[in-house]
């Protein structure tokens, strides 16, 4: 820039930075303009692209070879077949479709800019910075072939609502030919949303030992669009059903449920969809009002002492990466039901799992007859953002020979955090309270009648259960939303003592002592709030010890500051890292086990020295191992979580060497031998927590092993 134009204004910095690796590519621009002595402009424009593609899937099988009759041969061309999925229970799953397929990509495009004044005992800034997300993904392999799923649904007894064999049933299954599972046609996806946010910040020096911070942050965030808006929006819970009409007549033809007069029976609800019939291309109503404030000090107490508190509010995204579109009605997962009365005839077997073809997505055109007797999800009108508020508190001691010592509490309180909520479950009033097995309940629910939606449509079987008919949307499996119900909140002590850097090296220790709570889960789908309990997250001990020392050979070190350049370049410029991590494991999660319990939960837990991979905790306590007593049909009472029962600690070393290679004044070598878990320590994953099954207190997994990753980095 010619200087005369404008003397105040000096183009100072130009930064372009390119990042391709194998699966980003990336392009920076990063401008920083000087206007006089006390005002900057910094500019930032970025786009960066990500492909997630991993073609991993053997297309070309030969369906037919399988026995496949027409309806799933001719349902994929045979150039994009592949060898189905299949499952059956804990059994190792036989399948070659490993992945995606078909390609999944995202861009992102972000220009930013902040301005710096300075003005008397003032440095203001000010900023905004606009995003725009977009994403797209292609093919899945459950398009590819048919995913046979073996259960127990048809090989326990000797009645329909007997409890599941503990080994074998799916194996049956397979053995007998009688399959569950589905096979789906999935829409492609392309949809985008758009952030923008504004922040005024202040940094007030007060006086010479004591500064605050003040600062408040605006954020807007478009809700998400598809661009062919194949999308679902809603759920019109209140609107009559294409087949309510059929249904009250057939129910009333048949054996009513005592419980439910046909005055009460209704088909109420469907999904509702973007774009269409008035509703906008968005898949809800966003937020306008999210305002963050932001407060801290930062106050000198002694020459040698310093306190810090602040606080803050952050709101979360709920961008293309965190809420993709839902898509049914337009991806269509035709299910395979073997036997539409019980059990008593099988219409669906291996070789023909769809009979009567599968079906084919209609998208918007459906209406509220998209995914009648299967499950459906929707987004609520208005989504809310979930926030966490933030806030800390504590001093910095510098203490003789150049260590600093911190003790700082820390907490934070999260808010409208999503919880999957199920609006379509049978009433509270009908289930069971009992503290056993209760047969009389089970048998209640489970009691068949003539289905009222036989005949209009063929997805529905010729009997249901009154459990399912008690429901307030008894044409649809499960009805779900994600609900901003849930919160959170974390309390924690977190110190450190730092040698700072001098003579080479310097080391640092911390620990935190913690406690973290949540409310995220429902304890029973009928609950009007979700469950507090101890978080799958806490964990309460975390010490963390790491150091860096750069050896004291070359120029400028304390060994050989005058050793000649290619010496040099071989024996100077090593840096040895370390970073050794010990924490708490996870509390154990053990499903509604606990009402049956019948020993002292205190001895569940063994000592150290017992504890194995194949007995964790006692098995023998008390826990109820017999599969004909397990509880159904009932209101849990049970806790989610025990604090006082976990999951195995983590233990890692992790180390690293840098050496620095000096070609010229500004280039730069960078090579690094980074090796994680270092001796191979077996951080074991959680034991099974299932008293029923046979690997109930074993582990049998762990976390990854020793691994090396070297690299090579040039910088100039």
């Amino acid at each position: 820039m010619d200087s005369s134009e404008d003397k105040n204004r000096r183009f100072d910095t130009l930064a372009t930075g390119i990042i391709l690796n194998r699966q980003n590519q990336g392009l920076t621009l990063d401008d920083v303009y000087v206007f006089g002595p006390s005002l900057l402009l910094n500019v930032r424009y970025g786009i960066t692209y990500a492909n997630f593609t991993e073609r991993r899937i053997s297309r070309g099988f030969d369906l037919a070879s399988l026995g496949f009759g027409p309806s799933v041969v001719n349902a994929v061309p045979k150039s994009l077949a592949a060898f189905p999925r299949v499952t059956a229970g804990s059994l190792t799953e036989l399948s070659a479709n490993e992945s995606g397929d078909g390609g999944n990509y995202s861009t992102t495009h972000n220009i930013a800019g902040t301005v710096t004044k300075l003005r008397g005992d003032h440095s203001f800034r000010m900023g905004a910075d606009f995003r725009a997300y977009r994403e797209n993904q292609g093919r899945f392999p459950d398009d590819l072939s048919p995913q046979l799923a073996f259960s127990s649904t048809y090989t326990r007894g000797p009645l329909d609502n007997s409890p599941a064999p503990q080994l074998g049933g799916e194996l049956a299954s397979l053995l007998l030919g009688v399959p569950d599972g589905a096979m789906t046609r999935t829409a492609t996806l392309a949809e985008q949303d758009n952030y923008l946010g504004l922040f005024l910040h202040d940094d007030y020096k007060v006086s010479s030992k004591l500064t605050v911070n003040f600062g408040l942050r605006y954020e807007l965030e478009t809700p998400v669009t598809e661009r062919y808006n194949r999308s679902v929006a809603g759920f019109a819970s209140n609107q009559a059903s294409p087949v309510e009409a059929a249904a009250r007549a057939n129910y009333a033809a048949g054996r009513l449920v005592p419980e439910l007069p046909l005055a009460q029976f209704s088909a109420k609800g469907g999904l509702t969809f973007s774009g269409v019939n008035g509703n906008p291309r968005t898949s809800w109503k966003g937020e306008r009002n999210n305002f963050m404030p932001r407060i801290g000090l930062a106050w000198q107490v002694a020459p040698q002492t310093v306190f810090r508190a602040g606080y803050g509010m952050f709101f979360d995204t709920l961008g293309v990466n965190k809420s993709d579109s839902i898509q049914t009605g337009f991806s269509l997962s035709t299910p395979i039901q073997a036997s539409l009365d019980n059990g008593l005839t099988f219409a669906a077997t291996t070789a023909n799992p769809f009979p009567n073809g599968l079906l084919q997505p209609l998208g918007a055109s459906g209406g509220l007859s998209t995914n009648l007797g299967q499950n459906v999800s929707f987004f609520p009108a208005k989504r809310l953002h979930a926030y966490t508020q933030r806030w800390s508190g504590g001093f910095q001691q510098v203490l003789p020979r150049q260590f600093l010592l911190e003790a700082t509490y820390v907490a934070s309180r999260g808010a409208r955090l999503g919880v999957t909520r199920q609006l379509n479950t049978t009433p509270a009033s009908f289930l069971s309270t009992s503290r056993a097995r209760d047969p009389r309940t089970i048998d209640f629910l489970s009691e068949q009648f003539p289905n009222p939606f036989f005949g209009t449509n063929p997805i529905y079987g010729r009997n249901t259960s009154r459990g399912n008919l008690l429901r307030p949307f008894p044409q649809f499996g499960n009805v779900s939303f994600n609900d901003p119900a849930g919160f959170s909140w974390y309390h924690s002590l977190q110190s450190r003592i730092e040698k700072r850097f001098s003579k080479g090296y310097t080391i640092q220790v911390s620990y935190t002592f913690s406690k973290n709570m949540q409310a995220t889960e429902f304890l029973n789908a009928v609950d009007p709030m979700p469950y507090r309990s101890i978080s799958d997250l806490d964990r309460p001990h975390r010490l963390v010890t790491s150091g860096i020392w750069e050896l004291p050979f070359g120029r400028g070190r304390k060994w050989g500051a005058g050793m000649p350049k290619p010496l040099e370049f071989f024996a100077g410029g090593w840096q040895l890292n370390g970073v050794v991590q010990k924490q708490s494991g996870p509390p154990l999660c053990f499903g509604d086990v606990w009402t049956l319990f019948t020993g002292n939960p205190d001895s569940v837990v063994l000592p150290k020295s017992q504890r194995r991979v194949d007995r964790w905790f006692n098995t023998d306590a008390g826990f109820n191992k017999n599969n004909a007593q397990q509880l159904a049909s009932n209101l849990r009472v049970s806790p989610l979580r025990l604090s006082g029962i976990r999951g195995d600690g983590q233990s890692r070393w992790d180390f690293s060497v840098i050496k620095s290679f000096r070609l010229a004044e500004k280039g730069v070598f960078q090579f690094r031998a980074e090796c994680l878990n270092s001796w191979n320590h077996p951080n074991l994953s959680g034991p099974n927590t299932t008293p029923t099954n046979t690997a109930f207190g074993t582990i049998t997994g762990q976390d990854v092993p020793r691994s090396w990753t070297f690299s090579l980095k040039f910088s100039y």
